[in-house]
């Protein structure tokens, strides 16, 4: 699977402290599991959870099969049960 990130998507990965590693992980994960896609289109939303950190992956698909990524974040959340 070859998945390019946009020098966009990689600036914005450096700002918010984004591995390039999980965010192809994501991908990776979407296109075997499940994502989000939009219908008619080539834009799909892919996410994995690494731990306690959450990374989406914002990509396209073209004709031939190769994925750029154009967007990705994440979030950070510890959820703990009553009583702990």
């Amino acid at each position: 699977m070859v998945i390019e990130i946009s020098n966009e998507a990689k600036g914005l990965m450096e700002e918010r402290g984004i591995q390039e590693a999980d965010v192809k992980e994501a991908v990776e994960y979407a296109e075997t599991t499940q994502k989000l896609y939009e219908e008619g289109g080539s834009r799909c939303l892919g996410k994995k959870r690494l731990g306690e950190f959450t990374v989406y992956a914002e990509y396209t698909r073209d004709d031939s099969g190769k994925i750029t990524v154009e967007n990705a974040y994440s979030h950070r959340v510890k959820l703990t049960e009553d009583g702990e």
